[in-house]
């Protein structure tokens, strides 16, 4: 390219301006070449962001609006007969678990319960009345809040023998709403490991 710029400049340009002109147009595809690969860069850059980004929120780093559902989850409100065992009327740790994933099931992009935000590391365990979730204790009644396609989720949850018709089995209070804005908070920071 920079030879037919020469051979052009020598027949057009008059000899003075000769040497003038075709460094400018070399000059002019220098800059031009220097901005292809700028904004090469910049759409790398740019497209890295933003995984980075996708990473960070699937790690409960950032926090993650958009629709979604939100599911109430609480204890029986039956009177507990003489001989039965009083756990059958209160939310359990594998309840709270099955619903977990039967967002992520459904597609749930983040999830967060009674504000804690549920990640790969999150642990849910039963504690008399109470559970321990991410080592927080919390009670009851549970609020349930994921991000993802609306309808989906809530379809994954109220299928026949699903987690809803399950949960009502059990004699166990469960509301499903659908959003258009729910925000899943950022996880609280990991404590240190134990040495």
């Amino acid at each position: 390219m920079a030879a037919m710029v020469s051979t052009l400049a020598r027949v057009h340009w008059p000899a003075r301006a000769r040497t003038r002109g075709a460094g400018l147009a070399v000059w002019i595809l220098l800059a031009a070449a220097g901005w292809g690969a700028a904004a090469a860069g910049f759409s790398t850059a740019a497209h890295e962001h933003l995984r980075a980004a996708r990473y960070a929120a699937f790690a409960g780093l950032t926090p993650v609006s958009g629709p979604g559902v939100a599911v109430t989850v609480h204890d029986s409100t039956r009177t507990i007969r003489p001989g039965e065992n009083p756990s059958a009327s209160l939310v359990q740790d594998s309840d709270l678990t099955f619903l977990v994933m039967m967002l992520w099931y459904g597609g749930a992009r983040a999830v967060a319960i009674n504000g804690e935000r549920v990640t790969t590391l999150t642990t849910i365990t039963s504690s008399g009345p109470t559970l321990l979730i991410n080592g927080r204790r919390l009670v009851g009644p549970f609020q349930v809040v994921a991000v993802g396609e609306p309808r989906v989720l809530r379809g994954v949850l109220e299928t026949q023998g699903g987690f809803a018709e399950r949960m009502r089995e059990s004699g166990l209070g469960v509301r499903i709403s659908q959003s258009q804005g729910v925000t899943v908070p950022a996880g609280r920071a990991a404590p240190p490991p134990l040495l």
